[in-house]
């Protein structure tokens, strides 16, 4: 479902004004998958980010059903909740570092017949993991969003509450470090 669908207005349109819980679980079932992933790559635990991923969808509930705006686009509100979310859970944790992910998140990229192919490609993600876990937290969450969840620059840039061009500068420096540390 396209952020902006008309089925997608529809549904909406429903949850607001009708309370109906039958088409938020439609909008429920076309998000789900893509916030869990998220919420995942930031806290490393499949039950943190089940937990996590199951407050999204009920603060973005009961936000569709109170607020006075419209909700034009669900898929910036449900990465801005789960962002938050994912805050508020290394607040409580008292943590300073946001893993990325384990192994076992790329083990379809790494599905070939070819062995070689294979062990170069592994090293290739470990490596790519490693920079990411060396870059700022921004630089991070700006390269998740937008060349693992495949992103927008104007999605990330709603999400991440800044504007377009700092989303493209924030990218570009990532990119660049990530560079530097794979050449190193």
């Amino acid at each position: 479902m396209t952020s902006h669908s008309l089925k997608e207005k529809y549904l909406l349109y429903k949850v607001r004004y009708q309370h109906d819980a039958g088409a938020y679980g439609l909008l429920y079932d076309a998000y789900v998958d893509k916030i869990f992933r998220f919420v995942l790559y930031k806290v490393s635990s499949v039950e943190d980010a089940e937990d996590i991923t199951a407050e999204v969808f009920l603060k973005s509930w009961q936000f569709i059903r109170t607020t006075n705006k419209r909700v034009s686009n669900l898929n910036a509100l449900l990465y801005r909740i789960a962002r938050n979310a994912v805050i508020d859970y290394y607040r409580q944790k008292k943590r300073q570092d946001l893993p990325l992910t384990d192994e076992d998140q790329y083990r379809d990229i790494v599905d070939s017949r070819d062995v070689e192919r294979d062990i170069d490609l592994k090293l290739e993600v470990k490596n790519i993991e490693r920079a990411l876990d060396r870059i700022k937290d921004d630089y991070r969450e700006v390269i998740i969003l937008r060349y693992v969840e495949d992103m927008s620059i104007n999605e990330i840039a709603s999400i991440i509450n800044k504007s377009k061009s700092n989303v493209r500068v924030l990218l570009h420096r990532a990119i660049k470090r990530i560079q530097e540390i794979l050449s190193e």
